[in-house]
């Protein structure tokens, strides 16, 4: 089962919410508050008045619209909207640009229910996480500019709310099905969980010493820079291969979804098939997912009793990893398990 992509949910919430909790991945946004989960792609493109006005609007993606406090004001395409653009911009650094990142944050945050109206708006209290390899460097930064970020934000048309932040956590990626709760821990051994996303693996290792508390081992815990962008990869140079040319980013998604299933793509009046070159990159990459994984839990690895599988790609190489990594099972809801994490400390903490 695939689960790189929910539906856009576009239902704004009628009840402010308190508290909230965002994912915002390479590939995708999720969020989670007591009344949605919302996901997207992590893409943003400029807005442009539709000529045929809305003639053939599907109702998909997102049009934001943010007014900062010094007036400036700026109308964005957001998820899929964006994705159908020409002009799309995507999250393809390490450090996502501030802008980018705090644009579709505010979208999520929106879509989730957050923001005030009134005179004397209210603050939502936020969970986000990053990367492993990039939480060291990055997580006071981020903490900062969060903590001093606000604006009135319109999704989709919508009322015009506030949203600022109060308190603001920032946890470690891959952490969220431990953070949770949902994990029965083995009593006495070591919980794994691998969290595989568009860019990176993070890997974590924690052991139960009876005491029925998760302890993480810094030593046996980090990312890996392999992903569902590998995969991509793969297709974009089979495609090329054949046709001699380039595969467009924004088809990615539509070449992963199509080979998985055996549908070609069309293309230049022929039908171009990759699915063989799918199920190569999917068995060759999930096996350096899951050697690097082992490696860096070394002696260890035979003492896990579980290994949690979270992030959108635990379903896309769910096969593989299942045979590979000891005990594992599939969170269970792998693409929101990060943000259910990190809303149910943020709601503990407050």
């Amino acid at each position: 089962m695939l689960a790189l992509q929910v539906n856009n949910q576009t239902l704004h919430a009628q009840i402010q919410v308190g508290a909230v909790g965002v994912d915002v991945g390479y590939g995708f946004v999720k969020a989670v508050s007591p009344v949605a989960r919302i996901s997207f792609p992590s893409v943003v493109a400029p807005f442009v008045e539709d000529p045929l006005s809305g003639l053939f609007h599907d109702r998909t993606g997102h049009r934001v619209r943010v007014r900062r406090a010094n007036g400036e004001v700026e109308e964005k395409l957001v998820g899929e909207a964006a994705l159908r653009s020409l002009a799309a911009t995507a999250t393809l650094s390490r450090e996502k640009p501030a802008a980018l990142h705090d644009l579709m944050l505010l979208t999520a945050a929106y879509l989730a229910g957050a923001g005030d109206r009134g005179p004397f708006p209210k603050q939502v209290d936020l969970a986000v996480g990053l990367p492993l390899a990039y939480f060291r460097a990055q997580k006071d930064a981020l903490k900062k500019r969060l903590e001093s970020l606000a604006a009135w934000v319109s999704v989709d048309g919508g009322e015009e709310k506030h949203i600022s932040f109060g308190q603001v956590l920032v946890f470690p990626q891959g952490a969220g099905a431990v953070l949770a709760g949902e994990v029965a821990l083995p009593g006495n051994g070591y919980l794994g969980v691998v969290d595989v996303g568009t860019y990176t693996t993070d890997y974590l290792l924690f052991e139960d010493r009876g005491d029925n508390i998760p302890h993480p081992l810094p030593e046996a815990c980090g990312s890996l820079e392999a992903g569902v962008n590998l995969l991509h990869r793969s297709l974009a140079a089979e495609f090329q291969r054949q046709t001699g040319a380039p595969l467009a980013p924004a088809m990615y998604q539509e070449a992963v979804e199509g080979a998985m299933v055996g549908r070609p793509i069309h293309y230049a009046g022929r039908d171009i098939y990759l699915e063989d070159a799918f199920k190569k990159a999917r068995r060759d990459i999930a096996q350096a997912i899951a050697q690097g994984v082992l490696a860096a839990w070394g002696g260890r690895a035979g003492f896990v009793a579980l290994t949690i599988l979270a992030g959108g790609g635990a379903c896309l190489f769910e096969d593989e990893l299942l045979r590979a990594l000891p005990g594992a099972r599939v969170a269970n809801d792998p693409l929101f398990a990060n943000a259910i994490g990190y809303h149910e400390m943020v709601c503990k903490v407050d």
